[in-house]
């Protein structure tokens, strides 16, 4: 930190005048004595052993809710001398004693300046001449700091604060600098059972208040015994207190919003103590299942619960997770156990501060049999001990591992205590569910406002509601996300929309990560090509797309939802027959993330498959734009026509009907109505008597409806009149038909003709009109494929090459007939 000391002392010499120089000066010193004093008690802290039984820090720390200037030199004064004995001589060397130039101790010239600050610069008056004098000596008090004394000044490197004495480094705790400033710390005071630090940037230009989190081994975070596991804490109920023996962690936010669906649910479970034996708090990463969890069980502890319900006498938290997203980004949680077993033996702790070597000796049901046992010995029933277990998806990586933690849990349910677990899978067991999704969008508005008063964030104090509610949208309504930016405006005074393009900046993989890597482990490798080829599709992705990329991949469509339905990756419009996706914006740079790290030959073939995925729903879009769209939207306009749609999908064919003539009634002039229902009646029923009189009256109130008149010419063909068939097909192609489509189903109807009375005198010559209509059909047909092909153009293609086969076969069958009877003897 010296350079950036030396930036600041720096400009504080360039000033005009010695008054502003000495008002600049003083906050410089009295930042680098802070600076100073800090490291001192993180040096005791870390560095010595038993510090506790040769000084009292809490004195010191307790004064740090309001610190004065004089409290670092008097801190100093204390330290000094304790550091050079038990950590190294050469700590802080001028403190006590003059060295090289100056005549006078340290501690004696900070004395002096301390006496002037309270008498003359904080509650008197200052005339140049004074201001000139000490402006001066400041500058030397910070030089003579800054040059002389070594181990005082952490140095700061990536983030990292690490203070040299001697031999010994100790990598701080407490944050000194933000946004590559140094801090004057106005208060250290905990909210709601969060320890924070409330400081000022030292800079000339922008010295506005800023907030940040300690982290629970800070030295000031001295609420609970050192070396404790679990505390005895007395709790409010009904008619006096009960004592609850816990190892809770204080609560992750001191700003909690909303979730009072989630809170009132917990506390339904709570209540419910014979109904289930365990609740699973579950969702997506970043949506506050822990914060939850530890705020309804802090406000229990602090609060008490209005209930008749007995409390648990011990409640045992322990957490699989590991990593913690923060403000500083994304850290990695080391030393933690894989084995589930650890939940139990944390539950041990209750009893002795150090485990014994048979704890570790066993695992699975003997461990929790062990543990039943110790439970009982000390008078305590499965009614009295409720466990903690958070993120439990980090215990089972494959389906094997969950059920056989599923089977795990149950066990402890059924012999230990109740059970809360916290998940971002829907594990599998019998549970109390507690689904935790996004806020609400006046929740995560209201969020955002209050972190905004409290990390004094101004660019949000000042936007307006549909800016910040356009920014929650962004942020999927999701409170990490919402934190993590307001803080990041707070540090950086910069707008909602630059701190929006950082959170969401393509290149933050640290974040992307927290979110998301656990979900992706758990997917088979199918399945993640899946989601890497939906992002690079320029079509909309619905069922039918997902369908055709799990085609081309090898994965059951099936397969690929059940992988969706444990994560929170995309949103769902269920459309009954088919759906629409829509990928969340981190989810696809997470995606996308993935594709960039395939090696170029696996790369490429994804993106192969993306592009044929993209045409074949260019394909579709064209088939349903020329063929079904319009039809479809004018005929199933009503509640009822949509209705009779559904049960016709559904092959409910009685419903259908009625729902269709319902419809009719409802609008009996609809056209493209009418000629639904008679293909309805023609081709899904095989009654083309009961679809004539409506496929008339179609054709009758819509004259230009080329479908109408279509299926008016099927069905007259299939009543045996080819004459009024052949005219609606005239009809058909005049007013947007294909010709190759109405010239084929001319042929078809004179095969069938003749087919129904191959020897017929007649059927020859239906026969050869049929031959050459195909022949017609198939020509008008390239012509078509020349500017257009789709699948109905291959279709009819395939339907003529069928018919022309069969035609000719027939016409050779009546031939070989005539033939036979032509050589046969007379008069058989």
């Amino acid at each position: 930190m010296h350079n950036l000391y030396e930036a600041e002392l720096k400009a504080a010499r360039s000033l005009a005048s010695d008054a502003e120089k000495l008002g600049h000066l003083s906050s410089i010193l009295r930042s680098l004595l802070q600076t100073a004093a800090v490291c001192a008690i993180e040096i005791v802290q870390h560095a010595t052993p038993a510090f506790d039984s040769e000084v009292d820090l809490n004195r010191f720390i307790d004064r740090f809710s309001q610190p004065s200037d004089g409290l670092p030199v008097e801190l100093l004064d204390t330290l000094v001398p304790f550091i050079r004995g038990l950590v190294s001589r050469q700590y802080f060397r001028g403190w006590f004693e003059p060295i090289k130039e100056h005549e006078k101790p340290l501690v004696t010239e900070l004395g002096e300046w301390l006496v002037f600050r309270n008498k003359r610069l904080g509650h008197g008056v200052v005339d140049g001449p004074m201001a000139t004098f000490w402006a001066t000596k400041t500058d030397g008090l910070i030089n003579r700091i800054l040059e002389d004394s070594a181990g005082v000044v952490p140095a700061y490197n990536n983030g990292e604060l690490v203070i040299s004495v001697g031999d010994v480094k100790v990598q701080l705790t407490t944050p000194l600098v933000l946004d590559s400033l140094p801090l004057v710390i106005t208060k250290i005071a905990p909210t709601r059972g969060i320890w924070k630090l409330h400081a000022q940037l030292l800079s000339l230009t922008n010295a506005r208040e800023v907030m940040a989190d300690l982290s629970p081994n800070s030295v000031f975070c001295n609420d609970e015994p050192k070396g404790e596991r679990f505390k005895w804490t007395d709790v409010p109920v009904t008619g006096g207190t009960s004592s609850v023996l816990h190892n809770v962690p204080v609560r992750q936010t001191a700003t909690f919003v909303g979730r009072k669906k989630e809170l009132e649910k917990l506390g339904e479970w709570f209540e419910q103590v014979e109904d289930y034996r365990t609740c699973l708090v579950f969702g997506d990463g970043g949506y506050g299942k822990t914060t939850l969890v530890l705020e309804f069980f802090n406000n229990l502890i602090e609060e008490g619960f209005d209930t008749k319900v007995t409390l648990p006498t011990v409640i045992s938290f322990y957490t699989a997770k590991r990593t913690r997203w923060s403000e500083d980004g994304l850290l990695h949680i080391k030393g933690m156990a894989d084995a589930m077993e650890d939940s139990v033996r944390e539950l041990m702790y209750c009893f002795e501060p150090v485990l014994g070597r048979e704890w570790y000796k066993m695992n699975g049901r003997a461990l929790i049999d062990k543990a039943a046992a110790e439970l009982r010995e000390q008078g305590l029933t499965r009614d009295d001990v409720l466990l903690i277990i958070d993120n439990t998806e980090t215990l089972a990586t494959s389906s094997v591992d969950a059920e056989e933690l599923a089977d795990f849990l149950a066990r402890i349910a059924r012999t230990v205590g109740r059970v809360v677990i916290t998940s971002r899978r829907r594990e599998m067991l019998a549970a109390f569910p507690v689904p935790v999704s996004q806020l609400s969008e006046a929740e995560a508005l209201a969020l955002m406002q209050q972190l905004g008063k409290v990390y004094a964030a101004s660019a949000i104090q000042q936007s307006s509601e549909p800016k910040l509610r356009r920014a929650c949208q962004q942020l999927m309504y999701k409170p990490l996300l919402i934190d993590t930016l307001i803080r990041y405006i707070a540090r950086s005074a910069s707008s909602v929309q630059d701190g929006l393009d950082q959170i969401l900046k393509k290149t933050n993989d640290q974040l992307l990560e927290f979110l998301y890597e656990d979900a992706w482990h758990r997917m088979t490798t199918s399945v993640k090509e899946v989601f890497m080829v939906l992002v690079m599709v320029d079509t909309p992705i619905d069922g039918r797309c997902v369908g055709d990329v799990c085609t081309e991949i090898g994965v059951q469509h099936s397969e690929f939802q059940a992988s969706l339905g444990e994560t929170y990756f995309a949103s769902i419009v269920d459309h009954g027959d088919t759906y629409d996706l829509e990928i969340v914006a981190l989810a696809k740079e997470f995606f996308r993330q993935k594709k960039r790290r395939l090696i170029p030959m696996e790369a490429e073939r994804l993106e192969n498959i993306a592009f044929r995925v993209d045409k074949l729903a260019t394909e579709r879009f064209e088939i349903t734009k020329n063929y079904r769209l319009d039809r479809v939207a004018d005929a199933f306009r009503s509640e009822f026509a949509k209705a009779a749609k559904i049960a016709t999908f559904k092959r409910e064919y009685k419903s259908a009907r009625e729902l269709f003539e319902l419809a009719m009634q409802e609008e009996p002039l609809n056209a493209a109505l009418r000629e639904r229902f008679a293909s309805f009646l023609f081709r899904t029923l095989n009654d083309p008597n009961g679809a004539l009189p409506l496929a008339l009256e179609a054709s009758e109130l819509d004259p230009t409806n080329p479908d109408a008149w279509l299926t008016l010419g099927l069905i007259q063909y299939k009543l045996g009149d080819l004459l009024s068939g052949d005219n609606c097909m005239k009809n058909a192609q005049m007013y947007g038909k294909a010709a190759s489509l109405c010239l084929l189903r001319k042929a078809i109807a004179r095969y069938h003709t003749a087919n129904r009375e191959p020897y017929a005198h007649t059927s020859i010559r239906y026969l050869k009109e049929a031959a050459t209509l195909v022949d017609l059909s198939q020509r008008a047909s390239s012509k078509e494929e020349s500017s257009k092909k789709d699948f109905y153009s291959e279709k009819n293609q395939r339907e003529a090459e069928k018919y022309a086969v069969l035609i000719r076969t027939l016409t050779t069958k009546i031939g070989r007939r005539e033939v036979s009877s032509k050589n046969a003897p007379e008069g058989r």
